[in-house]
């Protein structure tokens, strides 16, 4: 490794300095704009040997530019106000935050079984006392703990690894998990919650038919009513008001709220199945399979509700035989979270990238390690290097660890890919992401650098 020093150089003047024009986020500031910076502010700039922006070119000797967080500018020798924190990572290539978008690390593992749709993945969690320095070393500013338990556990929790603890939480109620690894079982409480949720919608919309029609009734009788006074010329008459019971204040009450209609409670377990029925925005489904005959299985089940949301996590072997379904995930644009495994297609030696092939199937691929454990958190971007060596594209394999695990739980708008808008959520390594000599030198959340190599500070 190259060891790296912070340096906080003396104020960069802009006498005479030209307008920086973006590369990934294309836009330029005007002097003024650039010289703009109220006290509150926080303006960071990394300049850093080699910057991977994700959704546009990689840009060599680049600079980011951070106000309060967010990211305003990226690209090349950029302007920015005299008093800004400048760090110096000449050496290193700076790309987005990771996020392990499928785990219990740090949490205790149970068995549950049935529906619990109102559990969360946070169940359990004492930030204080998660070690986050395996999640932190190899990259991670983010994870998706996910409930413990089979059939439908319950909704994912999104928790960042770092930073303020008030500000540590994004999303308490993200992907519904579904498993679907033993269909004897698994299927049957599948179609069974849905057939739950269903009758859970039933009821509500029964009720509040109901409700609407004893208000027109009620409305119909005040109607008649109205109309025989008029005939009796009563018309315009009205009864002295009755004095109104006094409060325990010995005031008169205030005239009661009109009606409105009361829905009947829906079974918080079912809740989450109700709102992906009801297409509500931003829910999905992830449902975990382990084999082909898995996937057919959940596909048979949804065949009569296309219109839940859904995307899968696919569990694989040595010997996976997914490669059997492939062109039909491909056919529906399924999006699939994985991990990077090369295997063998089964009773043969020869290898198989399934990563590569869901692609070239169609499949949006997002990433995540196999397993919980550290020395899997290490091999992550091993397996990486292994899957690109297979024939896995480079900006494909990038995309896969940076921008598409934010896309599946619904946070690509903010977090993923280096460009104007999104937080700061920073990772510096001491070479290029797939080289497997470079470590992770710094860590940084919402522009603060949260955490550094010990390794590195011992140098400095």
């Amino acid at each position: 490794m190259i060891p790296n020093v912070l340096k906080i150089p003396m104020p960069r003047s802009l006498a005479g300095l030209t307008l920086g024009v973006t590369v990934a986020a294309t836009c330029v500031f005007s002097s003024s704009d650039a010289m703009a910076q109220s006290a509150e502010e926080k303006i960071v700039v990394v300049k850093a040997g080699h910057v991977i922006t994700v959704t546009g070119e990689d840009i060599e000797n680049g600079e980011i530019v951070i106000r309060d967080g967010k990211i305003e500018l990226v690209g090349k020798r950029l302007e920015y106000p005299a008093g800004a924190t400048i760090i110096d990572a000449p050496n290193e290539t700076v790309m987005p935050g990771l996020l392990n978008a499928f785990t219990r690390y740090g949490l205790a593992n149970y068995n549950r079984s049935g529906v619990h749709g109102d559990n969360k993945g946070d169940e359990g969690v004492i930030l204080d006392e998660i070690d986050f320095e395996p999640l932190l070393s190899n990259g991670y500013t983010a994870v998706a703990w996910c409930p413990a338990g089979g059939g439908i556990p319950g909704v994912a929790s999104i928790y960042r690894t770092a930073g303020p603890t008030e500000e540590r939480l994004l999303d308490a109620e993200n992907y519904l998990l579904v498993w679907m690894t033993n269909p004897s079982s698994d299927k049957g409480v599948w179609r069974g919650a849905i057939n739950k949720a269903q009758t859970e919608i039933d009821k509500v919309e029964k009720a509040r038919k109901d409700w609407d029609e004893k208000q027109k009734k009620e409305a119909e009788e005040a109607k008649k009513k109205a109309e025989q006074d008029k005939a009796n010329g009563k018309e315009g008459e009205q009864k002295p008001a009755e004095p109104k019971p006094a409060d325990g204040n010995g005031e008169a009450p205030k005239d009661e709220k009109p009606k409105e209609f009361e829905p009947p409670k829906i079974d918080p377990a079912h809740q989450p199945i109700v709102d992906l029925i009801q297409k509500k925005a931003g829910v999905k489904a992830l449902i975990v399979l382990s084999g082909a005959s898995d996937y057919l299985h959940a596909e048979e089940v949804l065949e009569d509700h296309e219109e839940l949301a859904h995307n899968y996590y696919l569990r694989l072997g040595v010997s996976s035989d997914f490669h059997y379904v492939a062109k039909q995930l491909g056919e529906q644009k399924a999006f699939i979270l994985t991990h990077g495994l090369i295997g063998r297609f089964p009773q043969t030696v020869n290898r198989n990238n399934p990563v590569a092939q869901f692609i070239e199937a169609g499949c949006e691929v997002a990433l995540t390690p196999g397993s919980d454990s550290t020395f899997e958190l290490e091999q992550y971007r091993t397996r990486l290097a292994d899957q690109v060596r297979a024939g896995l594209r480079r900006e494909d394999a990038i995309r896969a660890i940076t921008l598409n695990p934010w896309k599946l739980i619904g946070m690509d708008k903010q977090f993923g890919s280096i460009e104007k808008g999104k937080t700061a959520d920073l990772i510096f390594l001491d070479g290029d992401v797939l080289d497997l000599t470079a470590g992770v030198q710094r860590m940084m959340i919402a522009g603060e650098v949260v955490w550094e190599n010990p390794e590195r500070q011992a140098s400095r």
